[in-house]
């Protein structure tokens, strides 16, 4: 892995990076005291289930005239103790609490939204960091590459034997070498401010590749999609916000109803209208109020509310397909970064050879000045892209857990305190209705037929290309434990290559890789110019237990090269949930010790050829 380069016992990991972002994030702490604010706020509603008790006491000089000429100024002094008791009020005031219940899950899953989202954003910054120092490192070894060929072309010409042009040459792309260093110099720079914005400081001296992550990601995009519906903070908010939109409109429609409280009150003065003594008012009282009319007021609150939850629904609606649309770009590009990653180690490790190759025929005239550059600039970009591949995947895989809304627990991170609710208190809805499981499929390019049409090409009989493959017929998913439809030995000297090639493909079926690559000599050689370790990893990437497997042999042709050789041909019927295709393979086996190995693989597609054993 290019990021192995980098580790460091004593560094920072990708997950104490994320955790400080999440604990000391402004963004994370806003939310977090607004989820505080909402928890406060349903007390203030709560409090109109008790009673309001006031006490209201004064003193002071009052003037009376009781009649004309007439003037008494003297001192009074009271107090009144009242009480209100709300009774019915339309449920109003529980329809509140209920409200604000749900504002603080959506508070709460905005929390959780923030939390997620930075930690996405601080481990990017992290695996940007450990991208481009990766880069700097290639840029400046490419310069020192071109510093030292520009250095022995000069040489060359200083002596005759080389050509001024050359010099020229080797001098351009020297400049681009320097070009390409400042570059990531300054790409270096930017992802270190970035990372010092989200974490709170300067990323270290040492910091630690995170490894393979995407160990426990689903096995399928319709097992993420139904993550996402179960955990995803966005789409949770969303959901609870409608349930609020719904509670509120409720309380609107209270004013529909009369309020009946219960009033009491004690009245106690000294002086009352002058006269000496002390004078005591008491009241109980149950009051009923009810608007008759408002001027069509409530009607509008109610529609104006109304209109709220639609657009609430609206909301609901978009983060349903918003978030959809990120985690299955999140998981398509884990699964394509993760073949490429493969085919880009292939392409690195080649072109070292031909580097090498090239440098040593350079050296003594039989490659020109040209190729050498062409070469060191290819092997630079093959390198970038790798180091690239191996950045996005980690980067996808952590988009994929984010985008599942599983990302803090995937890291192990701890998030700001705050109650997780009781799932009574979440809304009684399937996300899974709402925002159907619908997984984008796309037909993949079936390898071994455009294999099949360069070897026509190079045969001369180059076929003609179809713009875009006919639509499968929809397959029936297989039993869960199919047999392999095999047809019987010619003799008994067959019988046991033919019991070999059913356990074969039994093992395929069983998706047991462990089994099937057992059935391969060790001196089996891959096609296509992959080496054994690269085709058993697209091997066992393809028995990732998604498909169920049916295979149906056809036609079979024994054929015997002596007591120790044997070569298979047969026609494949290969069926599964998501996949179907017929190809004519040929298998070249060798006897070692008692057991038939095979040695060499050929496949041919069958659609459009009608050769070979096809029809």
């Amino acid at each position: 892995m290019p990021f192995s380069l980098l580790a460091a016992s004593d560094g920072v990991t990708l997950k104490e990076a994320a955790q400080r972002a999440v604990l000391q994030s402004p963004e994370v702490t806003s939310k977090w005291h607004a989820f505080k604010a909402a928890e406060e706020e349903i007390g203030v509603a709560r409090g109109g289930f008790l009673p309001q008790v006031d006490l209201t006491a004064g003193r002071g000089r009052e003037s009376l005239r009781p009649g004309q000429g007439q003037r008494e100024d003297y001192t009074r002094s009271g107090a009144v103790l009242s009480l209100n008791q709300m009774l019915f009020d339309g449920f109003a005031t529980r329809n509140e609490v209920r409200r604000l219940g749900k504002a603080r899950l959506v508070r709460y899953f905005e929390l959780l939204e923030a939390s997620e989202g930075t930690a996405l954003e601080a481990a990017r910054a992290y695996l940007d960091v450990l991208r481009f120092r990766e880069l700097v490192r290639l840029a400046e070894d490419n310069y020192v590459q071109h510093k030292a060929t520009h250095e022995q072309v000069q040489q060359r010409v200083q002596s005759g034997v080389g050509r001024r042009v050359d010099l020229e040459q080797a001098g351009s792309r020297l400049a681009l070498a320097e070009i390409n260093l400042t570059t990531e110099i300054a790409n270096l720079h930017d992802v270190s401010a970035r990372y010092q914005r989200l974490v709170g400081n300067l990323p270290p001296a040492a910091t630690v590749a995170p490894g393979e992550l995407g160990g426990t990601l689903p096995a399928s995009s319709s097992a993420a999609l139904a993550s996402l519906y179960r955990n995803n903070p966005t789409l949770l908010a969303a959901i609870e916000n409608t349930e609020a939109a719904q509670y509120d409109i409720d309380v609107r429609r209270a004013a529909y109803v009369p309020k009946v409280d219960l009033r009491a009150s004690s009245d106690n003065t000294r002086h009352y209208l002058g006269e000496d003594g002390r004078r005591e008012h008491n009241v109980a009282e149950v009051v009923v109020r009810w608007n008759l009319f408002r001027g069509g007021s409530d009607r509008a609150r109610e529609r104006q509310f109304m209109e709220r939850r639609n657009l609430a629904l609206d909301l609901r609606e978009k983060a349903c397909r918003d978030t959809r649309q990120t985690l299955l770009i999140a998981y398509n590009d884990v699964q394509r970064l993760r073949e490429q990653k493969i085919h880009l180690a292939t392409q690195v490790r080649l072109l070292e050879r031909t580097l090498a190759a090239y440098r040593d025929q350079f050296n003594i005239g039989q490659r020109t000045l040209l190729d050498l550059l062409d070469t060191e600039n290819e092997l630079l970009s093959a390198r970038r892209n790798a180091v690239n591949a191996e950045a996005d995947f980690s980067l996808g895989v952590l988009r994929t857990y984010a985008g599942m809304g599983s990302l803090l627990q995937a890291l192990g991170l701890q998030k700001l305190e705050a109650d997780d609710p009781q799932s009574a208190d979440l809304a009684a809805v399937d996300a899974a209705q709402l925002c159907p499981a619908e997984a984008v499929g796309l037909a993949a390019s079936e390898r071994a037929a455009l294999d099949a049409r360069a070897m026509a090409q190079l045969a001369g009989k180059a076929l003609v290309p179809v713009a875009a493959p006919a639509p499968v017929p929809a397959v029936a998913a297989a039993p869960s434990a199919p047999a392999v439809v095999l047809p019987a030995a010619a003799n008994s000297e067959e019988e046991p290559l033919v019991a070999r090639l059913k356990s074969w493909a039994e093992a395929w079926m069983a998706q047991d890789f462990n089994a099937y690559n057992a059935f391969y000599a060790p001196a089996f050689v891959p096609g296509n110019g992959l080496s054994r370790g690269d085709w058993e990893k697209l091997r066992r990437n393809r028995l990732s237990g998604r498909e169920i497997i049916t295979v149906e042999l056809q036609d079979l042709k024994v054929n015997f090269a002596g007591p120790e050789k044997a070569q298979i041909k047969f026609r494949q019927v290969y069926r599964s949930n998501i996949y179907r295709d017929v190809t004519q393979k040929t298998l070249d086996l060798i006897r070692a010790n008692g057991q038939w190995l095979i040695v060499g693989e050929v496949s041919v597609p069958c659609t459009g050829n009608t050769t070979g054993g096809c029809r």
